[in-house]
């Protein structure tokens, strides 16, 4: 920004607070810009991220390694006069080890799209700075931000985190009356959790998208929750989303979801080798939660319908390069599992050991058929989460993943190498550990 329109706002900000303190200090208080500040609040998170694979799906193993330590600031401030706000978040994030392939982890900046242990870095930047509005009469709430913002689960749009959060730059807005709420936005541009660059949406083949568009409508109460999300990367892609949950009792949990997207003009246009599917891919995902006592537990079926000529077609779970994609399925683990005629099994169960500790593990086992050669992938991974209950450690937590996977050796995308009629197994190992600190400034 210029420094002479800071001064400016310095001055509107300011000028008006030094008159009411000479007038009398009784009257600052009353004034409505008084909250921007007293009702603000501001944090520091240290989060230290480390992730290792080793694979040999291609052609010899390879080991794709990455350590980070990140440390984030985040200002949230009051509302002035109940309607105005803004957010400021700060992140710095330090390379502590890579290898080569590092940048698959998503811990590390890929300083030179390189993708080799020399090209990884650090970084730093503004991940959210937006202005934000509110106003709310009788049960009605309306809400809207403009500038660079994380989105979680907005429409068709998410954000993922690492050592800092996927953010956009655009605008949103949302009303919520009574069990409804509808919102909707406009995004330009991205940052990726691992990059401080500002870049455009981009086809596969790194063709300009100008704009990611989409609205999500909500319904829900204590039983049952219902939504609908509608987003199109323009020209690209365009997607449908549905998703359902029943509640019929407090332990146990149903949920359904549709996920259907179409090629439009810039996507068909594309050569073969750049098209993840032909024409339209689906994918659908019932599930079941229950939690009881000390367990948790989660478990899904899941299907996805891409058809591709000649190769294995994918569902595409983000709407253009440099943007994250909505996806709730289980289906999305440490590989992905959304190949053509795909059916997926997974579970998950947790035990709380501890009112400290929670463990358990992961499962998924896939099978698809490609020149009528079936072809099962799967993986198993534990997990711990460690949250003191300490005082002085209440804000810590510690978490781990590690297990094995079991894919297929491939020339190129998911579609298997064969030999002698039958596919080449190959075998991967994966880890994370995570360490995250967080506590207010004021």
């Amino acid at each position: 920004m210029d420094i002479r329109f800071r001064g400016w706002i310095a001055t509107l900000i300011f000028i008006p607070g030094i008159q009411s303190a000479v007038a009398g200090a009784d009257r600052v208080y009353t004034q409505p810009w008084y909250d921007f500040l007293d009702q603000s609040e501001m944090t520091l998170s240290l989060k230290n991220y480390w992730a290792r694979l080793s694979e040999d799906e291609t052609e010899s193993r390879k080991v794709h390694n990455a350590w980070g330590q990140g440390a984030e600031v985040s200002f949230h401030s009051g509302d002035i006069a109940g309607i105005l706000g803004a957010d400021v978040t700060w992140t710095k994030a330090v390379k502590l080890a890579a290898s080569d392939y590092f940048d698959t982890r998503g811990v590390l900046y890929d300083s030179r799209h390189q993708s080799n242990k020399r090209s990884a870095a650090g970084y730093q930047k503004f991940t959210q700075r937006n202005l934000r509005l509110q106003y709310k009469f009788a049960d009605t709430d309306l809400k809207a931000r403009v500038g660079w913002m994380p989105l979680k689960n907005f429409g068709v749009i998410t954000a993922s985190r690492r050592l800092s959060l996927t953010s956009y730059s655009g605008w949103y807005g949302d009303i919520s009356y009574n069990n409804y709420w509808l919102q909707g936005g406009i995004m330009k541009k991205s940052m990726s959790r691992s990059s401080p660059e500002n870049v455009q949406f981009m086809g596969n083949d790194r063709q300009t998208i100008r704009s990611l568009s989409t609205i999500d409508l909500r319904r829900f109460d204590k039983q049952l929750e219902l939504s609908y999300a509608w987003g199109e990367s323009r020209n690209y892609l365009s997607r449908h989303i549905l998703q359902g949950t029943l509640k019929p009792t407090d332990s146990l949990a149903l949920n359904a979801q549709v996920y259907l997207t179409r090629a439009l003009a810039q996507y068909r246009a594309m050569p073969a080798v750049y098209r993840d599917f032909d024409g339209q891919a689906q994918h659908y995902t019932l599930e079941a939660l229950t939690n009881s006592n000390d367990w948790q537990t989660r478990w899904s079926v899941s299907y996805t319908s891409a058809p591709k000529r000649d190769k294995v077609g994918t569902y595409p779970y983000h709407m253009s390069k440099n943007s994250r994609g909505t996806f709730n399925g289980m289906s999305k683990a440490g590989n992905d599992y959304n190949r053509d005629r795909e059916t997926v099994l997974s579970g998950m169960v947790g035990y709380q050991l501890t009112p400290e500790i929670n463990s358990g593990f992961i499962g998924t086992v896939a099978r698809f058929s490609y020149q009528s050669v079936p072809v099962t992938t799967g993986e198993l991974n534990f997990f711990t989460r460690w949250n003191p209950a300490r005082k002085l450690l209440s804000n810590l937590s510690v978490s781990t993943m590690f297990g094995p996977g079991w894919s297929y050796k491939t020339g190129s995308g998911k579609t298997p190498v064969l030999k002698e009629g039958r596919f080449q197994r190959a075998n991967s190992f994966a880890g994370e550990l995570v360490a995250e600190y967080k506590f207010g400034l004021y």
